[in-house]
């Protein structure tokens, strides 16, 4: 992944999978272990960033995969707020006079969703999580935080599937949920 000054999240993808091993969505060397190849594409934008992915088994036999999305905004202080809405199925993000937004549309058989602090305890919890390859329910923060997205995925022989993590920063929550819905429903083009 390259860096861009101009970034305002940090979206890292995150392969696990039943032995206990993990790595990089991005790393070439999944394949070999999973026989499932995943390309990932990384936009930033003004609105702010999103991850694109689309993950291919290439083998002749059903494949599982577990992806765990994390992210982190950067603009993100102390006197922030993290909070997981059940009513809008989002995260949400307080930061200042700022707010942010973040979601995902995939094709996963599920998707569980927590946000951690980024503490020690926050930081024990995903150790823990990236260990059992499951997460631990914790809804809402104070101060800085990292939403965490675990996709379980099942592969036909050959299927590909597609799926997109976006994050998105903005001055009025009424104009960063409408973005939102409209990249969720397929009507904004980002």
């Amino acid at each position: 992944m390259r860096e861009n000054p101009n970034r305002t999240f940090h979206i890292q993808g995150i392969a696990w999978s039943k032995t206990n091993e993990y790595m990089p969505i991005h790393s070439e060397q999944l394949s070999s272990l999973t026989d499932i190849k995943v390309r990932v594409k990384e936009e930033v934008e003004g609105w702010g960033e999103s991850c694109v992915f689309e993950m291919e088994n290439m083998s002749k036999e059903t494949r599982r995969l577990k992806v765990f999305f994390l992210i982190e905004w950067l603009a993100c202080k102390e006197d922030g707020v993290g909070v997981l809405s059940l009513s809008k199925d989002t995260f949400w993000n307080y930061s200042g006079k700022r707010v942010a937004i973040t979601n995902i549309v995939s094709c996963a058989g599920s998707v569980k969703k927590t946000i951690y602090p980024l503490n020690l305890k926050g930081l024990k919890l995903w150790k823990k999580s990236l260990t059992k390859g499951s997460l631990y329910y914790y809804p809402i923060t104070n101060g800085l935080n990292m939403m965490v997205y675990m996709l379980d995925f099942t592969f036909k022989p050959f299927e590909v599937k597609q799926g997109k993590v976006y994050a998105i920063e903005g001055a009025m929550e009424e104009e960063v949920s409408n973005l939102s819905d409209r990249i969720k429903n397929g009507l904004a083009f980002p």
